[in-house]
């Protein structure tokens, strides 16, 4: 398994970390604003966390996925957090990487540079 988040999918990933079961193999890749953002990520998986820190802004996340090897055999993906991050993640996941799009999920939570009425409106609600 394979989980992408940044901070506002961190309770997601809590989540997900604590209904692991024993052993499971779990590759996670977390991006903060600071390192004073990192925090233990409790779970009886058999889970290797990797945290990645923003500088002066500029998103670390796929820099970081670039540079890690994915878990071997089919891994299945659950990304998570801004859109247009997810979006980047997934096509590099499934384009650069080779993962079949069936086996990666993802969730834009929202959208930079706009507000909570303005992603509303632009999903037509």
């Amino acid at each position: 398994m394979l989980l992408v988040a940044e901070e506002t999918a961190l309770p997601a990933v809590e989540g997900i970390l604590a209904w692991l079961p024993v052993g499971t193999r779990a590759r996670v890749l977390v991006e903060a604003p600071d390192p004073a953002d990192l925090r233990p990520l409790p779970t009886s998986a058999d889970a290797e966390v990797t945290w990645v820190f923003r500088a002066q802004g500029r998103a670390a996340l796929l820099p970081g996925l670039r540079a890690v090897p994915l878990p071997t055999a089919t891994p299945y993906a659950w990304v998570a957090g801004e859109a247009g991050m997810v979006r980047a993640v997934r096509r590099h996941l499934v384009g650069e990487r080779g993962l079949d799009r069936r086996h990666v999920t993802f969730a834009g939570y929202w959208r930079r540079g706009l507000s909570e009425e303005e992603l509303r409106a632009a999903a037509g609600g």
